[in-house]
């Protein structure tokens, strides 16, 4: 079962910063997650929500910023003062630090119906730097994954379920040729590991944070999981 570094080392570091990901590579991480936006001047940016209330304590969306107005945002100091200097990556950023490195699993937060021409961003950089074999590319935004494989035909996908029917997730997953189906540690279980399996898909877990879960995982079949402690590596 692969440990999946989500958001980085993000139990020890601020989640979706250049700390929190050196640091997961630092721990040995083959796999790091991470969450993707769009800014107003269409700037691919990484951080998990669409406005900057939790981590920076300002209101703002990330899409009415443009690029040069949020990297001047201390997106550290909420976690501790000693990361008061972190600020959100460009997704260049990220590639630079970690392909060759680890596997990139990369989570569109919200498609095109927020962030015009994303999919469509994203997809352009991986082709540029040659990393599809290293890229998974996730959302719980299917349209942006039917986008994604429409772009590319070797785009390795990950379907996250949210509120999806199973009938229908197995029924678009298999349209868009996903490889791994994402679902949190409470909707898991050794019926759907089983029928992913006999589909030929991966089972990928979010976010199980102790070792009792992460062995009762694997031990149900689980392929992978995205975990904030990259020391917890089976």
């Amino acid at each position: 079962m692969r440990l999946i570094a989500h958001r980085g080392a993000s139990g020890h570091a601020p989640e979706n910063t250049m700390a929190a990901f050196r640091l997961a590579l630092e721990m040995g991480a083959q796999a790091v997650e991470f969450d993707v936006h769009q800014t107003k001047d269409h700037e691919l940016v990484v951080l998990h929500d669409v406005d900057l209330k939790r981590v920076a304590g300002r209101k703002a969306q990330v899409r009415d910023l443009t690029w040069k107005e949020l990297s001047q945002v201390d997106v550290g100091s909420w976690r501790d003062r000693a990361f008061a200097a972190e600020r959100v990556p460009r997704l260049s950023d990220v590639y630079d630090l970690i392909q060759g490195k680890a596997e990139l699993h990369l989570e569109i937060k919200k498609g095109t119906s927020l962030y015009p021409g994303i999919e469509e961003r994203v997809v352009d950089l991986i082709q540029k730097r040659k990393a599809w074999a290293a890229t998974v590319v996730s959302s719980f935004d299917h349209a942006a994954l039917y986008l994604v494989r429409w772009l590319d035909a070797r785009a390795r996908l990950g379907y996250l379920l949210g509120l999806t029917p199973m009938r229908t997730a197995y029924r678009e997953m298999a349209e868009i040729k996903a490889e791994s189906l994402n679902l949190s540690v409470r909707q898991v279980d050794a019926g759907k590991v089983r029928a992913c399996h006999e589909k030929g898909l991966k089972v990928l877990v979010y976010t199980p944070n102790e070792r009792k879960t992460l062995d009762r995982l694997d031990k149900m079949g689980v392929d992978g999981v995205f975990c904030n402690f990259p020391e917890l590596m089976p």
